[in-house]
């Protein structure tokens, strides 16, 4: 019996451990069949953290990304690359040992980058969401299950 409680309980933990399939920007299909949903973060943003953590303990969160968006993690202090996105080029902007992807200016609203932020855009390019701070799961559940267009913008700092 012992040992049959412990196979379900390795059994269980291998599915709950289950990440979200995450998708570059290279590596999207050339034709959409469904929203994009970026993750706009840093390494340094604790708010960040606490959004992963949330994310990842919630199983059921991840399996509606998993079938409904194509997810992108993007930390644009980070990625260095060059990125060709709905026919437009967008850079690395370097201001010496730090710099930008300006592709966060365009993910932001009023230019200005704020860490988390989640974009979602649809298959031809409109987007639908832009959230800059903190979201709950069941408002990332309710956006992604519907890609409703919605201005949400929360702007709280803890």
């Amino acid at each position: 019996m012992k040992i049959l409680t412990f196979i379900l309980l390795m059994i269980s933990g291998i599915f709950n451990s289950q990440e979200v399939k995450h998708y570059g920007f290279e590596s999207l299909p050339e034709k959409l069949e469904k929203p994009i949903l970026i993750y706009m973060k840093t390494d340094w943003c604790s708010i960040c953290k606490v959004q992963k953590y949330q994310v990842e303990k919630d199983l059921e969160l991840r399996n509606l990304m998993d079938e409904k968006v194509y997810f992108i993690t993007f930390n644009p202090e980070k990625y260095k690359e060059s990125i060709k996105f709905f026919g437009e080029n967008y850079h690395y902007i370097s201001n010496g040992n730090s710099g930008i992807h300006e592709l966060a200016f365009e993910f932001s609203s009023n230019k200005k980058p704020v860490y988390p932020s989640w974009i979602l855009i649809d298959k031809n390019g409109k987007v639908l969401l832009r959230n800059e701070g903190l979201v709950d799961n069941g408002t990332l559940k309710l956006l992604i299950s519907t890609s409703t267009p919605l201005s949400v913008t929360n702007k709280k700092t803890f």
